[in-house]
């Protein structure tokens, strides 16, 4: 544990040990802003999606970004606050220990769900992709909803081995091989299929909206427009990969090092956990941004918050545009419709 070997460290290294403070109080200060606002962004989005004032989240989709939203929100309310009380503590007691503990527990099942719902995410929109007319047979409300059970059920069960009397070191390795390594190189390739099949999709829509520009039909803009938001919900997919993949990949390399490689001396020690501390805030500044990818790419989520927050007169354009753009988070085929040591227990 870090706060227990510095006591032993010697004085030849106390500028890392001052390094390492500093970053612990940066880190303290940085989520007490983090925290308020994915609080807060997360709230709006769930309420948003719950009232669904345009009727543009009756679909199975949404049960994936709700997940997400809920996870971000739990780690805003309960980690980040728990983990900055911690960092603001030279020698934190026993107490502060514990809820650091708690906080790495629920960021540890919480982060891997983010995993598990960006995979499954991705997955969905390539069926849509590739397989439009089985879309709607294959991915169903109760299909998605049983698969974020199983998923935190099984993510919570997993964490529970740490009190089994395992050690800790060897619960960190089976987590990080198991779950940010192994997803992470299946997402990888999921998002390669999805990237070859989204390429041919823009061509074709490029040749509908060709012809929806010769032949104004109202059923060729329509299609036109469900095209539209297909690829925004795509692109949107495509963001929450990237920034997932980036935050858990400096994270990874940093575990790997801690886990597997015996420091050399003490300030290689005080090092890798300095590592270990930027690391963590990549994570949390993940988690904060998850949002604002979602508001950015779909403007049928801005539109919602707007009218849940501020009722119609928030709503400068006229209802037939309302419904025009109606077709919100469905994805592909619904739019249209209707202490180093035991203090680091973050692991992904």
């Amino acid at each position: 544990m870090f706060n227990n070997t510095t006591e032993d460290l010697s004085g030849d290294i106390l500028p890392e040990l001052h390094t390492y403070r500093h970053i612990e109080l940066a880190s303290a200060i940085v989520l007490c802003v983090l925290s308020p606002v994915t609080v807060i962004s997360n709230a709006l989005l769930l309420t948003a999606i719950y009232k669904d004032p345009l009727r543009c989240f009756r679909t199975p989709m949404t049960f994936f970004i709700a997940g997400l939203a809920v996870a971000d929100f739990l780690i805003g309310l309960t980690v980040e606050p728990f983990f900055a009380a911690y960092y603001f503590r030279e020698r934190p007691s026993e107490s502060f220990r514990l809820i650091h503990r708690i906080g790495g527990i629920i960021s540890t099942v919480a982060i891997s769900l983010s995993f598990f719902v960006v995979l499954a995410l991705s997955v969905c929109q390539y069926i849509a992709v590739t397989y439009p007319h089985q879309f709607k047979e294959i991915v169903s409300r109760n299909r998605v909803l049983s698969f974020l059970t199983v998923s935190c059920v099984y993510l919570t069960s997993f964490c529970m081995l740490q009190f089994t009397g395992m050690n800790m070191s060897t619960f960190l390795k089976m987590d990080l091989i198991i779950h940010p390594t192994l997803f992470s190189l299946i997402l990888i390739i999921v998002q390669v299929l999805l990237y070859t099949s989204f390429n041919r999709h823009l061509q074709q829509s490029n040749t509908l909206r060709r012809k929806a520009s010769l032949n104004q039909s109202l059923q060729k803009v329509n299609s036109y427009k469900r095209r539209h938001n297909e690829r925004q919900f795509t692109v949107m997919t495509f963001y929450l990969t990237a920034i997932l993949l980036a935050s858990a990949s400096l994270h990874n390399v940093v575990l790997y090092i801690y886990l597997f490689r015996k420091p050399k001396n003490k300030v290689e020690n005080v090092n890798i956990h300095i590592g270990l501390r930027i690391s963590d805030l990549m994570l949390f500044i993940k988690v904060a941004l998850d949002v604002f990818i979602y508001a950015w790419r779909l403007p049928s989520y801005r539109r919602a918050l707007r009218y849940t927050l501020f009722g119609r007169r928030s709503m400068s354009r006229p209802s037939s545009t309302l419904r025009k753009t109606s077709g919100g988070i469905t994805g592909m085929q619904g739019i249209g419709r209707r202490e180093p040591g035991t203090e680091h227990t973050s692991t992904v």
